[in-house]
């Protein structure tokens, strides 16, 4: 099979850029999710989207036979993540393809030529656009659905992209607790905890969002500095941070963006938010004038399952292994069953990082999806 790969060159292009996974990879009856049209577009948009301060990308389509759609991918160019790692790397991301090796390898050329023309010498993904938003390819755990932030693809996907020459690096993975309520607050906490909080030295306080610009920067602040060390972390600018929480502001829960103070100052954090993609699924990419009615029911639906997700979480670095996570847990576990959620799931953990994981599994979580990202050095795939 003949295929062709080029640029997104057109706005009808890119709509059908936008559109190919649900037209053409997913079934209806894959947990996949359909993001929102208009949110992926938005990714792309250089006024919009500040990663184009500090980076470069380019969109490609890849067409078989009579022009039929195969498969799309981003490659480009984090600057800020090569000067903070000392790196020269490129990055895929928002890969999708169908199963065919020809387009797949196709893809991952373009996005290796096109890293070497930005000088780099490693291409590593698929980021959707930087490792603080969705990213990987799932390994395990196809049989589960996706909460939201949550990234799913197909089970041929890693057969591609290693028949491409790509290795697998990086692994990774979500958890879900399926049952709030049977989470064991008083085993959760011990006596030091106890302590912490009734010498009144550690308050867990609800975000005030009346002041939302000001929480953010806090979250900000706390995430950049609790995070500084882990590999692949770029602190993020208020910028881009508005930009990713932005998506999320309207389903935010005051209850479920917590802030731990420590002698009045801020010192950790957890943000959850409500599991909106039962609702995405719903939608199918796009809101028309003509669901506005229809959405109702399933709005409604939605907001009756009360499930959450736990999109982020951390406490400074000279102050963890202290108790202030476990704390904070102990008040998002209350906060979710006073509201009636139902369950948690939480978005990526790196399986290095045996302190995160070690906290999530406290509260009788169970691993749920594995993810991989891949690599390989650029121009060892032409």
């Amino acid at each position: 099979m003949s295929v062709d790969v080029r640029p997104v060159a057109t706005p009808e292009e890119l709509a059908e850029w936008v559109r190919l996974p649900r037209q053409h990879v997913y079934p209806a009856a894959s947990p996949w999710v359909p993001p929102l049209d208009r949110d992926v577009a938005r990714l792309l948009d250089r006024g919009a989207n500040p990663f184009f301060h500090y980076g470069e990308a380019t969109a490609f389509l890849a067409r078989g036979a009579a022009g039929r759609p195969l498969g799309r991918i981003l490659a480009q160019v984090y600057h800020r993540h090569n000067e903070r790692h000392g790196e020269r790397t490129a990055f895929f991301g928002l890969f999708e393809c169908q199963d065919n090796p020809e387009a797949a390898s196709a893809l991952i050329r373009a996005a290796d030529r096109a890293g070497a023309a930005w000088g780099c010498d490693t291409l590593r993904g698929p980021y959707n656009m930087t490792a603080m938003q969705e990213m990987g390819i799932l390994v395990d755990g196809f049989q589960h659905r996706p909460a939201v932030d949550q990234t799913y693809t197909p089970p041929y996907y890693p057969r591609l992209l290693e028949g491409a020459g790509l290795a697998a690096v990086f692994p990774h993975t979500t958890y879900r607790l399926d049952d709030v309520d049977t989470v064991d607050l008083g085993g959760l906490l011990g006596e030091p905890h106890r302590i912490l909080t009734a010498e009144r030295r550690l308050r867990i306080r609800g975000a005030r969002m009346r002041h939302f610009d000001r929480e953010l920067e806090i979250l900000r602040t706390l995430l950049n500095e609790s995070f500084a060390e882990l590999s692949h972390f770029v602190p993020l600018t208020s910028e881009e941070l508005a930009f990713q929480v932005g998506a999320y502001r309207a389903f935010l829960d005051p209850g479920l963006l917590l802030v731990a103070e420590m002698d009045g100052v801020p010192r950790g954090f957890v943000l959850a938010v409500p599991d909106f993609n039962p609702l995405l699924k719903r939608l199918n990419g796009g809101i028309a004038a003509s669901q506005s009615l229809q959405m109702v029911p399933a709005v409604a639906r939605w907001l009756w399952r009360r499930d959450a997700c736990l999109i982020i979480q951390g406490v400074e670095r000279r102050l963890q292994g202290q108790g202030i996570m476990r704390v904070l847990h102990a008040r998002l576990i209350r906060n979710l069953r006073r509201a009636r959620y139902r369950s948690l799931s939480v978005t990526w953990i790196e399986e290095a990082n045996r302190r995160s994981a070690a906290s999530i599994e406290a509260l009788g979580a169970r691993p749920c999806h594995r993810l991989v990202l891949y690599e390989a050095p650029i121009a060892s795939l032409t």
